[in-house]
């Protein structure tokens, strides 16, 4: 959309457009451009350390609405580039995650499971982003469940490998009837409800670097009782999501808990102290900012719980400061 003058927006659409051509050309699942905000950053500070992988690029054709902008562009992806691209992009606080059902020989996602919605919620409390891959339709649920059936983890890693998160969540729920409203239980009795055992065999998957390893594994199961078997299954189910919810919580925070990048960040045309305080104040009120140390004036230690774009973006878009020059590692920004 048009929001400040055409070529901005046309600037905008052509960056889109890229994203576009990478998301085809490597198959990424989630889209770069739903992540990114600030695309001007992405263009002139990532895309100039990472040298050649969209090149050739051709306006083909160009649509003005009024309101909005609609570019076609021609151009050539390097893929082994474009990865490292996507690499620097990837979130340390985005997780993925998605759970099958198996019941009665059949296999599908359901969105309103309780196991997702519990795990989902509680992710969502303590501040990670998270994407719902059973909106996907490039996920095989029958692939899913044969690497899990078979222990051949490698499909279960290239659904990680494919995204911009930095953990995958996933598995399979199956249920067990162990006895049936009406069924004779012993001595004469019959039962008067159905009893069914849920059980998740789940993996957390997460990227180091450029492989991706196995952080826990492991089933969890519950019982549940109810007049009819559906009922029966879905109070397991319930019982099933507190029980898994807090095992993988307690597995991703074990995890999280030391890892954190440091960054220096240079803070240019700065002179006093107090000055020095308010923008201290600032950046600790910046989302997942561990830690501000002051260096001197002008000059900070922040410790960082994201990808270190991340914090580059923030400081442009939250705080309205120029971002002059970009690493890992180091950060320097004008204010404006």
């Amino acid at each position: 959309m048009i929001t400040k003058d055409y070529l901005s927006a046309k600037s905008e659409a052509i960056m889109r457009a890229k994203w576009d051509a990478i998301e085809k050309a490597l198959g990424t699942d989630i889209q770069v451009k739903d992540i990114v905000e600030n695309f001007k950053l992405l263009d002139e500070v990532i895309l100039k350390d990472i040298k050649g992988f969209i090149k050739d690029m051709k306006i083909v054709k160009e649509e003005n609405f009024g309101n909005f902008i609609r570019v076609y562009i021609k151009t050539c992806v390097y893929p082994k580039k474009a990865e490292e691209t996507l690499a620097l992009l990837t979130r340390e606080t985005a997780i993925s995650i998605l759970f099958l059902i198996e019941d009665k020989g059949q296999i599908y996602i359901d969105k309103s499971n309780p196991l997702i919605i519990s795990l989902t919620k509680e992710l969502l409390n303590q501040g990670f982003q998270i994407y719902d891959l059973s909106k996907s339709r490039k996920i095989s649920p029958k692939n899913i469940k044969s690497s899990i059936d078979s222990r051949n983890l490698s499909y279960l890693e290239y659904i990680l490998k494919k995204s911009l998160s930095k953990a995958l969540v996933i598995g399979k729920v199956n249920f067990i009837t162990l006895s049936k409203a009406g069924q004779n239980i012993g001595y004469g009795i019959k039962s008067s409800l159905y009893f069914i055992r849920a059980y998740a065999n789940y993996y957390i998957f997460i990227k180091n670097k450029e492989y991706v390893k196995i952080l826990a594994s492991g089933i969890v199961s519950s019982k549940g009782f109810g007049f009819t078997e559906e009922a029966a299954k879905q109070k397991a189910l319930l019982r099933l999501s507190e029980l898994l919810t807090n095992e993988i919580m307690r597995n991703l925070n074990k995890y999280t808990l030391f890892k954190y990048n440091v960054i220096t960040l240079i803070v240019e045309d700065v002179y006093s102290v107090s000055e020095n305080f308010k923008i201290k104040e600032k950046l600790q009120k910046l989302p997942w900012v561990k830690s501000v140390v002051d260096l001197g004036i002008g000059k900070f230690k922040v410790e960082y719980l994201e990808n270190p774009i991340y914090l580059a973006n923030a400081l442009e878009n939250n705080l309205n400061y120029k971002v002059k020059e970009f690493s890992p590692t180091k950060i320097v920004i004008e204010v404006n």
